[in-house]
């Protein structure tokens, strides 16, 4: 920051802007400066141009030199080393050696979330680029990098990037997380499965959800109670609605503020949003949590849209912003207070605008951030699918829309499609539909909202169209729809709910999973003292020295080698042949590798797992070893391969663990019951129905739970279960005795298609229940079944073991 006279500031306080202001005369007292998200300073600082500027001097300001200098900041950046830093800087050579001593010693970490082509690269119609416009006009990045031109060039650009890479060299250079990748090629996957199926047909439109998943925070409740700790240190006791507000506040444990109700007491100051009259901490049940703007107007569940008040007020309210419903008069007060509030910290800038806002006089741009909250999708691995989508189809004529996954959360709660995680994998499919259903609706309903959700669609800087609605989804509670221009109906109630039940309660659904390698390191990781190690007389590990010059009966070493994939092995015997499941271990891949054919890495296996099938035996009075006539008949089983087995599919995690892959069904009333959202009596009614009705598909479906006599055990545990109570018991932090609610979810989390187990040593299971584990290697039948599966199951194929 320059001053005129000459002073340069690093980092700009508020105060520095305004002591500025006033030297110029701009104003005769300090204004008032606000927006910053540290309100005494801006986070802005030239850091690294004063850098520049002390060590080579006006040059930093020379545009010739500019390309070198910015150079210099990407090389400290990418060479940790200091000898190969100085080393580049010899390849600039209006440097000076001690310029380049001096820059040498300077370290910058970290790369901008900003590319200097985006801000620099790129240029409008009129000449200028994102840079030029944030210089020359009032517009913020966001409304710049968003208005029409700029939002065409930078998808035009990312197209041509695609153009002219390979699509998974793409993927794999992108700066996102391995989840994400992984996710953007079974996107591309799947979509391709589907125009397969479709005999080569590109579909007309693509709709994508990334579902967010719900986030725990177990320090919520700690940083509650800091938040409202620091607040009171700076206000007065005007704000507050007694003095004794402070010792309340001491007293509570550190998780009461997890309770809602309780949270926005303090941060009320005690007091009646709505009125400013007095609140009861001891009679908060009978208080109401009230949204501020109604979800008729826009579905906002954030605290910044809750706040507590007199039941009174609340009826009153009914559907109603604040500035609706007050009078003149207790509205002028409630002004003066809010504004006193957001001043002391006591409610955000966004609350104080949903308090003040008049849905009459909404401005373009907030109308806008309205329905950019409810329907623009701005996480990046959204947008990355969408443009690796658009390099595939972009010839196609494809519509291709995001659906953002609060709306399809919407749909759930609103109409009644509870889900439960630990049930099935079922919910994926079903809030698939409604991705779909809400697109398809959406394009329906708000034809204009287009350019806010479908791709290659660009808000016109014409368009002002008014919205005194956000709730998007709000006209799917009337009877019927019909467009206005057309007359189709676009919403019929009954037959629509009736639909969407019915795929709700689908029992067969396609689920695959994903097969693959595992891969890194050779041995498992967790080294183990020498007293473990078999040699050592005292352990009964066989450990894998660390080293090759360290024994491990002296230094101990690692447990046991990893397994990369699986083989399968038939072993011939007069009876009739078997089959057993043998792990590849990581080790043996460098070598796998370099056999190009199927019998050359037959061969080499059953030498490397003859030991597993070698036995001693006495033969007239020596001891021999025998190995069992067997020989590898599929090389090549990878991790999660689905397999047909005695009645049921499974896949296989490993040579000694199966896991289930049949799926439970519940209905909508047991799913309700094990998310706990029925009244205690009736859940307590209930309990008894679903355990029995779990039982009943367990003895039909699961024949894979006789391993460990789960079955039996599960049906024989009955008797402990309603003994139970349905909550369970605590005492402070302990709980005392599980409930039937808990024991329940266990049950589900045993009985569910993956490979997590449980804890139900209460119903006399002493192994956790799933653990479907044959420590000696699996076995299967000659009928076994290996099932391939495209991504999507739409196509499989199924061959028999005895015919390999």
């Amino acid at each position: 920051f320059n001053f005129k006279s000459g002073m340069q500031k690093i980092s700009v306080t508020v105060k520095n802007i305004q002591d500025y202001l006033v030297s110029e005369k701009r104003y005769a007292s300090r204004p008032a400066i606000t927006g910053l998200s540290d309100e005494n300073k801006f986070n802005s600082r030239l850091s690294t141009y004063h850098d520049l500027k002390m060590i080579v001097g006006d040059a930093v300001d020379d545009v010739d030199k500019q390309a070198d200098l910015e150079k210099c900041i990407e090389w400290s950046t990418i060479f940790e080393d200091g000898k190969i830093y100085s080393a580049k800087l010899n390849e600039i050579d209006w440097l000076t050696d001690q310029q380049r001593v001096q820059l040498a010693a300077k370290r910058y970490r970290g790369w901008g979330r900003l590319s200097a082509k985006l801000l620099t690269q790129i240029v409008n119609a009129n000449g200028q680029r994102i840079m030029d416009l944030l210089w020359d006009t009032t517009d913020n990045f966001m409304r710049i990098v968003h208005s029409e031109d700029f939002d065409k060039l930078i998808a035009e650009a990312n197209q041509m990037m695609l153009a002219e890479n390979d699509v998974q060299d793409v993927i794999n250079d992108l700066y996102t997380s391995p989840q994400n990748k992984k996710a953007l090629r079974q996107i591309l996957l799947v979509v391709n499965d589907i125009q397969k199926a479709m005999k080569g047909q590109a579909p007309e439109r693509i709709l994508i959800e990334f579902a967010r998943e719900d986030e725990v925070n177990p320090r919520l409740s700690v940083q509650r109670k800091r938040q409202v700790e620091q607040v009171y240190q700076n206000i007065s006791n005007e704000l507050l609605n007694n003095t004794e507000i402070r010792n309340e506040l001491k007293d509570l444990s550190n998780s009461a503020l997890s309770n809602t109700r309780l949270f926005l007491y303090f941060m009320q100051g005690g007091r009646d949003m709505y009125t400013g009259d007095s609140l009861n901490i001891d009679r908060l049940s009978t208080y109401d949590i009230d949204h501020i703007l109604p979800q008729s107007f826009i579905k906002d569940n954030s605290l910044d849209n809750r706040v507590l008040v007199s039941q009174k007020m609340n009826r009153s309210k009914a559907d109603q912003v604040p500035t609706d419903f007050t009078s003149v008069e207790l509205g002028q007060k409630m002004q003066i207070q809010w504004e006193q509030m957001l001043r002391a910290g006591l409610i955000t800038k966004k609350k104080y605008d949903n308090l003040t806002l008049n849905p009459d006089h909404i401005s373009k741009y907030a109308m806008k951030g309205f329905i950019n909250r409810q329907l623009v999708e701005t996480r990046q691995v959204i947008k990355l699918a969408t443009n690796l989508l658009m390099k595939q189809y972009g010839e196609d004529n494809i519509e291709l829309i995001t659906v953002k996954s609060g709306l399809t959360h919407q749909m759930r709660t609103e109409f009644d499609f509870p889900k439960n995680r630990n049930l099935n994998n079922h919910h994926h499919a079903f809030d698939a539909y409604l991705t779909a259903f809400v697109g398809l609706y959406l394009l329906k309903r708000y034809p204009k909202l287009k350019p806010y959700f479908v791709y290659g669609e660009y808000q016109k800087a014409s368009q002002q169209d008014k919205w005194r609605n956000f709730n998007f989804l709000n006209g799917l509670k009337k009877d019927e729809l019909v467009d206005e221009n057309t007359e189709a109906v676009i919403w019929d109630k009954e037959s629509g709910l009736a639909y969407l039940n019915k795929i709700y309660q689908f029992k067969k659904i396609l689920v695959t999973r994903e097969v693959h390698e595992n891969s890194g390191a050779l041995f498992n990781q967790t080294l183990y003292a020498a007293k473990d190690d078999k040699a050592s007389g005292q352990g009964g590990k066989q450990l894998i020295p660390a080293k090759q010059d360290r024994p491990t009966a002296l230094y101990g070493g690692y447990s046991g080698k990893t397994v990369a994939y699986m083989c399968i092995v038939r072993i011939k015997n007069k009876k009739g042949d078997l089959y057993k499941v043998c792990g590849v271990e990581t080790s043996w891949l460098a070598q796998l590798k370099q056999l190009t054919d199927e019998d050359s890495q037959k061969a080499f296996l059953k030498q490397k797992i003859s030991p597993q099938f070698t036995k001693v035996k006495k033969q007239k009075g020596t001891i021999v070893k025998v190995v069992e006539d067997f020989e590898v008949i599929a090389p090549h089983i990878l991790i999660n391969q689905r397999f047909f087995d005695n009645g049921q599919e499974l896949t296989l995690g490993s040579a000694t663990y199966k896991h289930n892959e049949q799926e439970l069904i519940l209905d909508k009333t047991a799913v309700k019951l094990l998310n706990g959202a029925l009244p205690l009596t009736q859940s307590e009614e209930l309990a008894e129905q679903v355990y029995d009705e779990i039982l009943d598909q367990v003895m039909h479906y699961f024949p894979l739970y006789d391993t460990n006599q789960f079955r039996a055990k599960l049906s024989a545990g009955k008797a402990a279960f309603m003994k139970l109570p349905w909550k369970s018991q605590w005492d402070g932090n302990k709980m005392v005795q599980v409930g039937q609610q808990i024991i329940l979810d266990r049950v589900l989390i045993g009985l569910h298609a993956n490979a997590a187990m449980s804890d139900l040593k209460v119903l006399k299971m002493t192994t956790p229940f799933g653990m479907i584990q044959q420590p000696t290697g699996i076995t299967l039948s000659s009928d076994t079944q290996i099932i391939y599966q495209s991504p999507t199951g739409l196509f499989e194929r199924r061959v028999a073991l005895r015919d390999l």
